[in-house]
């Protein structure tokens, strides 16, 4: 069962900004396919730093755009992928960004560094962190297109707003409510100036990396009391019972790992925004057993919301929190159903394949701990003797497809 959460608001703490007519009250931003074609511009290099395994690792971005558009300074959405911190890629975002910018949104799915590390108090922090750090060094980057090489985007660098999925949103959560040097997490910040401090080194410095708002499908923050006063304002959708990512405040199981971490998902990060009168907007699913699941089942609704409040924000609007969505958004999001599944799973889960392929089965080291020759249609693998815990499925084709599977008894 799906719950709308009421929430209060406080609109003199949205931050001001100016509008021109063409932008806002026309169905810019609110409405499917305003913009019939879209650009975009694959794999522009924004930052560099260290790999997870070592090495250096080059940052990109692929930035998506409506189509002749003549407005010259358009609000940015980022949009960070998921995948534990272990895998995933910025093309899994692809038809969010699509989507963001048929509205007349600039959409940017950028690079995080992931990568395989034993899960520990420690790992677990720096991994966060490393998608801190490059979100934030991503976002300076974008202001600084705009002040020193003549805004070849046209965007408004007075209106970013982060964001993204698991993963990727805890990152931006964190990037935006994790702003004070004291709010460091102490095992960071015993190493904190070889590891970057608050804002790293993974993207052009001297520029800010604030953003005027967030929205997190099934992210987390470190700690509520990051959430002060006239902070952010905040779009959150979360499963009561998700399997990954806690809904309340309860421990990370990193890797299938208890972490020794924290953190506060978004029925409690909504609980905090409301004692404090901060602008916000939940969407809560009764389910058990799932992670991000409602991309799946309830895409209309979920990115509905997202998307509408994205709309109030850039338009200077208190944000109104409406779910739905113009018939036939479903069929642009492009988010199909998985092709492994069910997640966790007991003894079996099924493999949908296009073709015969080869499948591998990766544990939290990197190491193969199963593979299988796929058939046309479906598969039945049997996990019985994996331990429980968060595994990477690969299928090797001419378009390799990974995803993540928990086996859970």
């Amino acid at each position: 069962m799906m719950r709308m959460i009421p929430s209060t608001f406080l609109a003199a703490s949205l931050i001001p900004v100016m509008l021109s007519a063409q932008e806002c009250g026309t169905g810019r931003y609110t409405t499917a396919n305003y913009f019939t074609e879209i650009d975009s511009i694959p794999g522009v290099i924004f930052g560099s730093n260290t790999a997870v395994g070592g090495g250096n690792q080059t940052l990109r971005m692929d930035i998506y755009a409506p189509a002749n558009d003549v407005l010259e300074l358009r609000p940015v959405v980022l949009v960070a992928f998921g995948g534990s911190f272990v895998l995933g890629s910025r093309a899994d975002v692809q038809p969010i960004c699509s989507e963001l910018a048929r509205r007349g949104f600039v959409a940017v799915a950028m690079d995080y560094r992931v990568g395989f590390f034993f899960p520990t108090t420690n790992s677990t922090y720096k991994a966060v962190m490393r998608s801190v750090h490059d979100q934030r060094g991503c976002i300076r980057f974008l202001r600084k297109t705009v002040a020193e090489d003549g805004n070849p985007y046209n965007i408004d660098p007075d209106r970013i707003i982060a964001g993204g999925i698991s993963a990727g949103a805890i990152g931006a959560v964190n990037l935006t409510y994790m702003d004070q040097p004291a709010e460091m997490p102490a095992p960071l910040a015993a190493d904190s100036a070889n590891f970057g401090g608050m804002e790293g080194t993974s993207g052009p410095l001297g520029y800010s990396s604030d953003v005027i708002a967030c929205y997190s499908l099934s992210g987390a923050v470190g700690d509520t009391s990051w959430m002060q006063p006239g902070d952010q304002p905040l779009c959150a959708v979360h499963e009561t019972g998700d399997i990954i990512v806690p809904c309340y405040t309860e421990e990370v199981n990193a890797l299938g790992i208890p972490s020794g971490i924290v953190v506060s998902g978004g029925h409690d990060m909504h609980e905090r925004m409301n004692n404090l009168g901060i602008p916000n907007c939940y969407l809560e699913y009764d389910t058990t057993g799932q992670h991000v699941g409602y991309l799946t089942y309830d895409p209309e609704t979920s990115l509905g919301l997202t998307y509408n409040f994205l709309a109030d924000i850039v338009c200077g609007n208190t944000p109104a929190c409406q779910t739905s969505m113009p018939t036939g958004i479903s069929q642009t999001t492009g988010i199909e159903r998985p092709w492994l599944y069910p997640v966790p799973a007991d003894r079996s889960v099924t493999v949908d394949a296009a073709q015969p392929e080869n499948l591998r089965v990766l544990d939290a080291s990197g190491r193969v701990v199963l593979r299988a020759t796929l058939v046309a249609g479906k598969n039945l693998l049997d996990v019985s003797r994996l331990k429980n815990g968060l595994y990477v499925v690969v299928v090797d084709g001419e378009v390799p497809q990974r995803t993540s599977l928990v086996v859970s008894r």
